[in-house]
């Protein structure tokens, strides 16, 4: 008897795992994510930082969407790369010998102010029948015109 009154306890206890562990480690990958920025690794540790607010960014969608198992695993990526920025970004900030890394973005040649002109095409023309075969008769138009009426 007591075990029936438990039963349903234990299923809803067991339910609702997914949604909390799933918004623990969400947290948690909040809370490594903040302490990132704050030791300037979207600065010093770009890759790693961007990682971590992309897996995090993630994170969050997969749990609107009740996926808490990816949910989990994407928030723990998160985590992972929060952390390595942080080291990395505490590193390269105490060692004057490594700068911080820069993008350069090369960009292709200005396009001109007016593309040249096309080339036309030159018309299709019908190859002359052979020798001796009339030429096919032109066909009726599909919509013949209405009958004019007489006055």
């Amino acid at each position: 008897m007591a075990f029936s009154r438990a039963l349903p306890l234990v299923l809803i206890a067991a339910a609702s795992c997914g949604p909390i562990a799933a918004t623990t480690v969400i947290d948690d990958a909040e809370v490594a994510l903040a302490r990132a920025h704050a030791t300037d690794g979207a600065k010093y540790a770009l890759y790693e930082t961007t990682l971590a607010d992309l897996y995090l960014a993630k994170a969050k969608e997969e749990q609107g969407h009740a996926r808490y198992a990816e949910a989990r695993t994407l928030a723990t990526d998160a985590v992972r790369y929060a952390e390595l920025a942080t080291k990395k970004a505490a590193e390269r900030r105490t060692s004057d010998s490594a700068p911080a890394p820069t993008a350069t973005i090369q960009h292709g040649p200005e396009p001109t102010a007016t593309p040249p002109p096309a080339a036309t095409p030159p018309p299709v023309v019908a190859p002359p029948p052979p020798a001796g075969i009339p030429p096919a008769p032109t066909p009726a138009p599909a919509n013949p015109p209405p009958p004019t009426p007489k006055p």
